[in-house]
């Protein structure tokens, strides 16, 4: 099942580099929600977002936008307006289908135990390119919006200790597919936008998500920094998945190894 939603879409302006604005036509383009539940769900839940990555979205101003918001002021502002605007559309689609009680934003902190731990962890993305705004966005979305900082640790470790203090009624809204390995059972509300789809429901098993978090073991996380064992990737893995499921009959989104 899907819902659908009318949203305007901005063509990229080539021009626009050069200063000079030439007008297009703005094209309405038909955003769904996919993999809605059949029906609605009456139980009091609580909406926990890792709202991490919308941040970093917020805050996001490729060179072709600097003719629309050409001031530090005007970046500011809007990137605000995005989070804001973002985490209402959030909140209506999974309203929609789920009696939420209450809403929880998380976002990283200072710190994480992990780098004591391993010192190479997320090495990969030390030279990336970080926005100006994202500590001004941070300290708005604390102080306006009430969000919690993960002080010591990440922002899905405090959703999924979350989740299990309210005993799995809540449904959580991410993109990071660790939260789903660590709270199966619990429906998740994929917000990651892509072609004509603004967000997906998605549902992960038990006896699934620990078979993913097996493997992940096994082929390590790219994503992290994590090396896996050598000669044993994602492809090695499912090929024995495979192999083992007409035994079990175990039926494995391989989209979550």
């Amino acid at each position: 099942m899907e819902t659908s939603l009318s949203i305007i879409n901005r063509p990229k302006n080539t021009n626009m580099i050069t200063g000079v604005k030439k007008e297009q036509q703005e094209e309405i383009i038909d955003k769904v929600v996919k993999n809605c539940p059949k029906e609605y769900d009456a139980t009091e839940r609580i909406l926990l977002v890792d709202a991490d990555s919308l941040l970093y979205y917020a805050c996001h101003f490729p060179e072709d936008s600097l003719m629309e918001f050409p001031t530090e002021e005007k970046r500011i502002e809007e990137a605000k307006f995005r989070v804001g605007n973002k985490i209402q559309e959030i909140t209506n689609n999974v309203e929609e289908w789920f009696n939420i009680t209450r809403t929880l934003l998380f976002i990283g902190g200072e710190s994480n135990f992990r780098y004591s731990i391993y010192p190479e962890y997320k090495s990969n993305r030390r030279n990336a390119v970080r926005s100006p705004y994202l500590p001004i966005v941070k300290k708005y979305i604390v102080e306006e919006l009430e969000a919690i900082q993960s002080h010591g640790c990440e922002a899905d470790d405090l959703v999924t200790d979350s989740a299990k203090m309210c005993k799995g009624q809540c449904l959580i809204a991410c993109i990071d597919k660790d939260i789903r390995l660590y709270n199966p059972d619990i429906p998740i509300y994929d917000y990651r936008p892509h072609d004509d789809v603004l967000g997906e429901f998605k549902y992960l098993g038990a006896k699934e998500a620990r078979l993913a978090r097996a493997v992940q073991l096994v082929t390590g996380d790219v994503g992290d920094g994590i090396p896996g064992a050598k000669g044993v990737g994602k492809s090695y893995s499912r090929r024995n998945i495979r192999r083992s499921n007409k035994e079990s009959g175990l039926q494995v989104d391989f989209s979550v190894l």
